[in-house]
């Protein structure tokens, strides 16, 4: 009897432990899905650089998610024109949400219509009962939540087909939220970002047009010496080590290398007949000036030695500082040949425009002198009528805004002011 009893308690002893190590191992398995869960939003939330593309980072979200989630597959459906109608169309996706465009309309389509009612998630299934939608063949179950609510809906994160249990639920709910959240912050802070980027590059042009503007015969002279700098530079590129970026700082001073100008009056700059020592010194100290007002912006420092030494020469008979040689950093060398060549090719107060081949000529003689020889070989060696022929048919209008990620709201406030 005794033995009878002992043997039911250790195998009621034995249930007890095991139901516990069941509740253990189902805890950690919860532990280990919330941590992979954390991982998963917190490689969202590091990678979230405003620099990175929408799309790019869309697709790396429907990787992580894939990897974490066992789906057949996962799509993230965002706002776009398509024929000049705004509607969501799939942006990035991973295994069955690559299909085809057709199959891909007509679940936004379904999905919209739903979701725009403002609610926070759409579940359906065909494993508890019939589906409520038709969707497209090969759909067995489907989880959909919105990027934005129903007054903004930017776009939407749909899965499909889970794997490892019968049905989407409450818990996918949450996470699929999390990561829809993610993406709506990435989002809304890359166009946040663009339209920063187009205040900075509208407040250049608006600054550059006032400058040339102070001289009729000096109209979009800026923006002709940045595109001209621009092309020397891309040609020197091929034999010397000048990156994109350096390349983008060269264009950005050309564009800016008149600034000091703001600062000369209108009469001086116009005046037709020979300048008095007072007036030739106020012209001759427009690049430090224009090198003082930049300084003030910490992102312009590699652009302020194009502005401060664009007027050296290479015989150390330039202004403001005399430097001569080796002394002229590159980017000042190069911007120096551009804005030579447009004022010869211009007409000015004080003369008529020179033709193509004598500033050409200018320029070779030049060499060693006022220009330095490996940067007129390189603007020489070009197709200078190309060149000619993209200036004349008005490149102006075109502005890239890209290409200015480096400069935020306090390069554009420092601007402004």
């Amino acid at each position: 009897m005794y033995l009878t009893w002992i043997l039911e308690e250790f195998a009621d002893a034995f249930a007890k432990s095991q139901r516990v190590m069941g509740q253990i191992e189902k805890i950690g398995d919860e532990l280990s899905q919330a941590y992979e869960e954390i991982i998963l939003l917190y490689n969202l939330s590091t990678h979230m650089k405003v620099t990175q593309s929408i799309p790019a980072y869309l697709q790396m979200a429907c990787d992580e998610l894939t990897q974490l989630v066992q789906v057949e597959g996962i799509g993230l459906f965002l706002e776009k024109k398509q024929d000049g109608r705004k509607q969501l169309a799939l942006t990035a996706g991973a295994g069955v949400m690559q299909i085809e465009p057709a199959k891909a309309d007509l679940l936004q389509m379904q999905l919209t219509s739903e979701l725009a009612r403002g609610r926070d998630a759409l579940l359906d299934s065909a494993v508890d009962g019939p589906f409520r939608y038709t969707w497209p063949q090969g759909i067995s179950n489907i989880i959909a939540v919105p990027l934005g609510d129903k007054d903004r809906m930017l776009g939407m994160l749909v899965a499909t087909n889970v794997q490892n249990k019968p049905d989407f639920d409450s818990t996918d709910i949450k996470l699929f939220n999390s990561v829809a959240n993610q993406c709506m912050v990435f989002i809304e802070n890359n166009r946040l970002f663009d339209e920063l980027k187009e205040l900075f590059a509208g407040s250049l042009k608006a600054l550059t047009n006032s400058i040339d503007a102070k001289d009729q015969y000096t109209r979009g002279h800026s923006e002709r010496v940045a595109f001209i700098s621009r092309w020397i530079a891309e040609r020197m590129a091929q034999t010397h080590p000048i990156s994109e970026k350096d390349i983008h700082h060269i264009y950005l001073a050309g564009l800016l290398h008149d600034i000091g100008k703001i600062g000369v009056s209108e009469a001086v700059l116009r005046k037709r007949g020979r300048l008095s020592d007072d007036e030739r010194a106020a012209i001759c100290a427009h690049p430090r000036i224009g090198a003082a007002i930049l300084s003030e912006i910490r992102q312009m420092d590699d652009i302020v030695p194009g502005v401060l030494c664009h007027h050296e020469r290479i015989d150390g008979k330039g202004y403001p500082q005399g430097l001569a040689g080796d002394q002229i950093p590159l980017i000042g060398k190069i911007i120096s040949l551009a804005d030579a060549f447009d004022a010869m090719t211009s007409k000015r107060v004080y003369r008529d425009a020179m033709s193509i081949r004598r500033a050409l000529t200018e320029i070779e003689k030049g060499i060693d002198t006022q220009f330095d020889r490996d940067t007129a070989r390189a603007f020489l060696n070009s197709d200078i009528d190309k060149l000619w022929h993209i200036i004349q048919d008005g490149f102006i209008e075109s502005w890239d805004f890209s290409n200015f990620d480096e400069y935020g709201i306090e390069a554009v406030g420092a601007l402004i002011r």
